[in-house]
């Protein structure tokens, strides 16, 4: 059985990429994803921290994120996980499950797990988290990157 789950994750890992091919966008990955993903084939990791009235994150997203040259390094080089920082679902991360205190989704209400990664921060949106391949925190951006400061961001 401990074979068939490991056979599992790898056979997961080597097709992952080919179920996105020929799709031009930012591939990406749940948390519950990358804790297996980093124990197979570390890499390192980016997580975009956003909310749904941000309207920086949804430019980011629409002129930043869809530009081929930055989703092509994005996801060549990096896991990419996004976070809405006021969901309300669980998420399943580090052998943790992170629940929101709040049934219902309000404006200022954060997941703990926004507030874990964004521990000593000020909540501000959109916040991108770089992370080498140990998830070792290595740099933070809280603003708004064009796709040049995206670029420098990833150097």
């Amino acid at each position: 059985m401990k074979h068939m789950h490991k056979f599992v994750l790898l056979m997961t890992i080597i097709l992952y990429p080919l179920s996105h091919y020929g799709q031009e966008r930012i591939i990406w990955t749940s948390f519950q994803q990358l804790d297996s993903l980093l124990s197979i084939a570390p890499k390192e990791t980016i997580i975009f921290i956003h909310t749904d009235w941000c309207s920086y994150c949804r430019k980011m997203d629409k002129e930043v994120f869809s530009k081929k040259e930055i989703y092509d390094r994005l996801n060549k080089d990096f896991y990419l996980v996004e976070l809405d920082a006021e969901t309300v679902e669980d998420i399943t991360f580090d052998q943790q499950v992170w629940k929101s205190k709040t049934p219902k989704k309000n404006t200022g209400q954060y997941h703990p797990l926004a507030l874990l990664l964004l521990t000593n921060q000020k909540m501000v949106f959109p916040s991108l988290l770089r992370y080498d391949q140990t998830f070792k925190l290595k740099s933070i951006k809280q603003k708004y990157l064009s796709p040049k400061e995206l670029a420098n961001f990833l150097r």
